[in-house]
C-alpha cells in the first residue's frame, strides 16, 4: 500500500476506535482512554516531524506518566525509520504484532442478527455481560463506544434468544472497519463469529460500504481463517513497543 493509502485506514482505525483523551505531537498521536486495550492506550507516529526522537520519546514518557498509563508505541509503516531500534534500546520489549487487513464486501445475510443504531443500554449490557467486564474495565468500554461519532452498526447474535456474540462495523468513506468482535465461552466453535461478521458486513453493504478492513493479532489462529474465508488479505502489519509504567498494574 502507499504511504496515503496506509494513513487513510489509519484515519478510519482512530474514527472507529476513539480515544477519550488525545495530544497532537510534531506528527505523533498519543492516546488515552483507559481499560486494557492497545489501541485508544498508545502513541501513534503518522508523519515525519522536526524534534529530535529521543525528545519526543521522552516528552511521550512524560505525559502517559502524568495519564498515569503505561508507555505504548504502535508501530505503523507510517513511523519514523529509526524509532523501533530507539525505543529497544530504551527497554521497549515488542508484543502482539497484527495484521491490518483488507477485503470487499458483499450483501451477506443477517438474519439471526439484531442491529443497533447506537452503542444503547441494551447493547452494552449484552456485552459486558459477554466479556466479563465489570469496574473500571466496564466504564471504559461503554464510554468509548458511546464516544464513537461516525455512522455505524453494533450488532448482537443470538442462540436461543440468549446474546452469544457481538460487534461492532464503523462505516466511512464506502469502507467499513469490524471490531470488538467477541462469542460467548460456552458457544464457541459453533459458527457465531462467521454469522456475526458476515452480518456486519450484509448492514454495512446495504449501507453503501464496498470495502472492509480489520485489525487481527498474527498468532490468533481462531480468528485468521475466518477472515481469510471471508476474503481479507493482509494490507500491512504493526507492532507494540511496550515498557511498564512505574506504579501502572493493568495487563495487556
Amino acid at each position: 500500500m502507499t504511504r496515503n493509502e496506509v494513513l487513510a485506514l489509519e484515519e478510519m482505525n482512530f474514527n472507529a476506535w476513539p480515544a477519550l483523551k488525545s495530544v497532537h505531537y510534531d506528527g505523533w498521536l498519543l492516546r488515552s482512554t483507559g481499560g486494557t486495550s492497545r489501541r485508544p492506550n498508545s502513541v501513534n507516529c503518522l508523519q515525519p516531524g522536526t524534534i529530535d526522537l529521543a525528545q519526543k520519546i521522552a516528552a511521550a514518557e512524560a505525559l502517559y506518566a502524568r495519564w498515569n498509563r503505561r508507555v505504548i508505541f504502535r508501530l505503523t509503516p507510517l513511523a519514523d525509520a529509526a524509532l523501533d531500534a530507539l525505543l529497544e534500546e530504551r527497554g521497549y520489549a515488542i508484543e502482539e504484532p497484527t495484521f491490518v487487513q483488507i477485503a470487499d464486501v458483499h450483501p451477506y445475510s443477517t438474519a439471526g442478527v439484531r442491529s443497533f443504531e447506537s452503542a444503547g443500554d441494551a447493547w452494552i449490557a449484552d456485552a459486558l455481560r459477554l466479556r466479563g467486564l465489570n469496574g473500571e474495565e466496564a466504564e471504559a468500554f461503554a464510554t468509548q463506544h458511546r464516544a464513537i461519532s461516525i455512522e455505524s452498526v453494533w450488532a448482537v447474535a443470538y442462540i436461543n434468544d440468549r446474546p452469544a456474540a457481538v460487534g461492532v462495523a464503523a462505516i466511512e468513506r464506502g469502507w467499513v472497519g469490524l471490531h470488538g468482535i467477541h462469542v460467548a465461552k460456552d458457544v464457541r466453535r459453533q459458527g457465531l463469529a462467521r454469522k456475526l461478521s458476515e452480518a456486519l458486513l450484509g448492514f454495512s453493504y446495504a449501507r453503501g460500504a464496498r470495502r472492509a478492513w480489520l485489525q487481527v493479532a498474527q498468532a490468533n489462529a481462531a480468528a485468521l481463517p475466518l477472515y481469510r474465508h471471508l476474503g481479507f488479505q493482509t494490507a500491512y502489519g504493526y507492532h507494540h513497543r511496550i515498557r511498564q509504567a512505574l506504579g501502572v498494574t493493568e495487563s495487556a
